[in-house]
């Protein structure tokens, strides 16, 4: 029988087996992410302390992810991934024990979300480029596409779990459960072979590396204009929404502690984000990646708009649907077509750079987010972030139209 067009890359049995692996982990990152937005805003009654715990794991991140993709272009894969993975179950492992004997504080908070952040600069370059020398470019796409269904998946099914598990048993079973869920992606890790895409030459100096990243942007009008409608989507959207989640339900939506619906509002985005990599595999078919990128730019600041308009739990749930459907539009097409322009030999680093303007960037929207939640309150906050990424958006479509109209 043949696979379906969205669903290509899991033609290939070690992508399929890395797959499942980091469902599995995604779903206990979920739990934790959950568990520990809830755990903050409990303790501190401050969104402003919801930004600086997002802004203690982003901060490294954000220094040194450049650096990850040099790691990745020039190291083997499989074997940073294991030690990365290893290390975020340490980290899950402390948390847990910690919040066990009641000495959690947030400075415990912000210092293992730090940690996490240094990981995940090696980590998150090292997996993404990993997808292209296990399926090739031809399924590349999907692959990319598939990877962000996997967070999406588990974004489904991790705050659910989270939320009973926060109420039932208590924050440190859920930091517990995080870190017994990277067991699954290390077995799988055990399990696969990859054909190495990296170059057999002399691998250049870290400094001329990071400095190639840049001569590649300088080069290439077009993956600079898709890097920088990523990072206002990332700054003004995904940092924004993701940061209040916990001052939404209980300032907007009225969900109280204890109250399962929080975990919903997560599953409602991965739900829509399933929907987001349908259409990105369709699109890719149909060589229309460039139209994707962008409006889902533009329906995504409309949903932001719509959040802080909503006040009913089940309009929520909607418009949360179509955050994720619209996200994931945007930032997995985008990331594909960052990897597909950028030259042999550099995929690392332009993983890297993509991952810098989605993720790397998101603590100052954090902070952004924060401080003007605080002061504001959040629908201001939602608003501005709405219409910062229809602008961007809006001038992209405008003055970039060969943006478009990439294939």
């Amino acid at each position: 029988m043949r696979t379906p067009e969205a669903l290509a890359a899991l033609r290939h049995r070690d992508f399929r087996t890395f797959w499942l692996g980091t469902c599995v982990s995604f779903v206990g990152s979920w739990v934790q992410t959950v568990a520990v937005g809830l755990y903050v805003y409990d303790r501190t009654g401050s969104k402003q302390a919801l930004g600086l715990v997002g802004l203690a794991s982003g901060l490294p991140t954000a220094a040194l992810l450049l650096f990850g993709g040099v790691v990745a272009d020039r190291l083997d894969k499989r074997r940073v991934l294991y030690v990365t993975q290893s290390l975020f179950a340490l980290t899950a492992f402390t948390l847990a024990v910690l919040t066990a004997r009641n000495a959690a504080t947030v400075s415990h908070v912000m210092a293992l979300s730090f940690v996490n952040g240094l990981i995940f600069a090696i980590d998150g370059p090292t997996r993404q480029s990993l997808v292209y020398d296990l399926v090739g470019p031809e399924d590349l796409a999907t692959g990319v596409a598939l990877q962000s269904a996997s967070f999406n998946i588990a974004r489904i099914i991790g705050p659910a779990i989270a939320s009973m598990i926060y109420v039932g048993l208590g924050p440190a079973w859920c930091f517990a459960t995080n870190g017994l869920s990277f067991a699954a992606v290390l077995f799988a890790l055990t399990r696969i072979r990859v054909a190495s895409s990296q170059s057999h030459e002399r691998p250049p100096a870290p400094g001329a590396a990071l400095r190639a990243s840049f001569d590649y942007l300088r080069s290439n009008p077009s993956a600079r204009t898709i890097l920088a409608l990523t990072a206002v989507a990332s700054v003004f959207g995904v940092a924004n929404y993701g940061t209040l989640m916990p001052a939404v339900a209980r300032d907007s939506l009225g969900i109280m502690e204890g109250d399962s619906r929080y975990g919903f509002l997560f599953s409602a985005i991965g739900f829509g984000s399933l929907v987001g990599v349908y259409l990105v595999g369709a699109h890719s078919a149909h060589r229309r990646r460039g139209a994707l990128v962008c409006g889902g730019a533009l329906v995504f600041s409309g949903a932001l708009m719509a959040l802080a308009q909503t006040t009913q739990f089940w309009v929520a749930l909607a418009v949360m649907f179509v955050i994720g459907m619209s996200a994931v539009s945007q930032l997995a097409t985008a990331n594909t077509l960052t990897q597909t322009l950028a030259p042999d030999g550099l995929r690392g680093r332009a993983v890297s750079l993509h991952m810098f303007a989605m993720g790397g960037l998101q603590p100052l929207g954090a902070a952004i987010a924060g401080a003007v939640a605080q002061s504001y309150g959040v629908t201001s906050a939602l608003t501005v972030g709405s219409i910062v990424l229809f602008v961007a958006a809006m001038a992209v479509l405008l003055a970039r139209r060969d943006i478009s109209k990439l294939p």
